[in-house]
């Protein structure tokens, strides 16, 4: 939505005369938009005001979805950061019967929130995981030496293996120019949609693809001469 509608919006509420930055509103600026987060989320808890809350959420889902993305990626976690989300402002929803102390960084507590409950989400996933083996292990047969031996130094040749391939992938990324690993880390990491990787790198819509192509193939070409691969490996067609 325009900025500047989200500006009317807010400066119709009471009590948002006493904000300055809606008189050069900018939602991508984190200064002015913590400003009018904090003032929505004390609204909303101080009057129930369900509309404060709607245009909370309207206002800061770009922000908060990039700061749930860089969570999962710092804490490499299969999660989907629209569920971080989502979890964050129920709990904005449903702390309003509680005494709330008055917002001062709001995007602060979303990142915090949201960390947390990636990081709440990581230990019961890992104590499912265990009850699992647990549970399997009563099915097992007894274990065989020998089996076990062969086992460990099978997956230690894997982990070997697997080593080799992660540095010689992170060499030739590294080696790659700054905006070919830039927007394939927006793409394959991030996941974003073309649209969403042409506004973050300033680029036509109608041009992602090629730039993606090319950063593609200087990766595929990098990869070929450090394994002394004659030709790189065909490229599946439709493939985006």
């Amino acid at each position: 939505m325009d900025s500047s509608l989200l500006a009317q919006r807010v400066a119709g509420l009471p009590g948002a005369e006493a904000l300055p930055c809606l008189r050069a509103f900018d939602p991508h600026d984190d200064l002015q938009l913590d400003a009018v987060a904090c003032f929505l989320t004390d609204r909303f808890h101080a009057d129930n005001d369900v509309d404060a809350l709607a245009l909370l959420f309207e206002l800061s889902h770009r922000r908060l979805r990039e700061i749930a993305r860089g969570i999962c990626r710092q804490l490499a976690v299969a999660l989907d950061p629209e569920d971080l989300v989502a979890g964050f402002m129920t709990r904005l929803f449903t702390d309003v019967r509680r005494p709330q102390p008055k917002v001062r960084h709001f995007l602060g507590l979303a990142h915090v929130s949201m960390r947390n409950d990636a990081r709440n989400q990581l230990r019961a996933n890992a104590r499912a995981w265990r009850r699992m083996l647990s549970f399997h292990a009563t099915l097992a047969e007894p274990p065989d030496p020998c089996a076990e031996a062969g086992e460990r130094e099978q997956e230690r040749g894997v982990a070997r293996l697997g080593l080799f391939l992660l540095l010689v992938v992170g060499e030739a990324f590294h080696r790659l120019p700054a905006r070919d690993r830039h927007a394939l880390l927006l793409r394959e990491v991030d996941g974003l949609s073309y649209e969403e990787l042409g506004a973050a790198m300033s680029l036509p819509v109608n041009q992602v693809g090629s730039v993606l192509k090319r950063a593609r193939e200087r990766l595929m070409r990098r990869l070929a001469a450090a394994l002394m691969i004659d030709e790189p490996p065909p490229r599946t067609p439709g493939a985006s």
